[in-house]
């Protein structure tokens, strides 16, 4: 009685577009929240407060804040001369940018080290 149709002409790149739109959205939350953190714990610094604890702000700039953490403490003046906790978010700056240099390396060349021009010569042509 009812038929559905199912239309196949979506490009098979659709589910990997939406994925990277939705990374680049939690990446830029998490540097946003690492901002605010730090900014925060400036405030609670100058004001005689509570602070946030390193370990928590170290955290979030490895699990992908880096951005944010550096920008708010060059911005706010945040931690600069503490030096354990400069070199600490220094390394994990530094292994952040290792694994996208992988990644981008892989994604250009792939794994079995050749240069795959063919397959996107393919993929543009159709």
């Amino acid at each position: 009685m009812w038929t559905i149709a199912f239309d196949n002409t979506a490009p098979s790149t659709l589910p990997a577009v939406i994925l990277t739109g939705l990374v680049l959205v939690f990446w830029l939350t998490l540097n946003l929240v690492t901002y605010t953190f730090f900014q925060a714990d400036k405030d609670r610094a100058i004001h005689g407060e509570i602070r946030i604890p390193e370990r928590t702000l170290l955290f979030l700039a490895l699990s992908g804040g880096c951005l944010g953490a550096k920008i708010a403490q060059r911005r706010f003046y945040h931690k600069t001369q503490k030096q354990p906790f400069g070199r600490l978010l220094n390394t994990i700056i530094a292994l952040h940018l290792a694994l996208i240099a992988l990644g981008t390396y892989f994604a250009i060349v792939g794994p079995s080290g050749f240069w795959a021009a063919e397959q996107v010569a393919a993929f543009y042509a159709t």
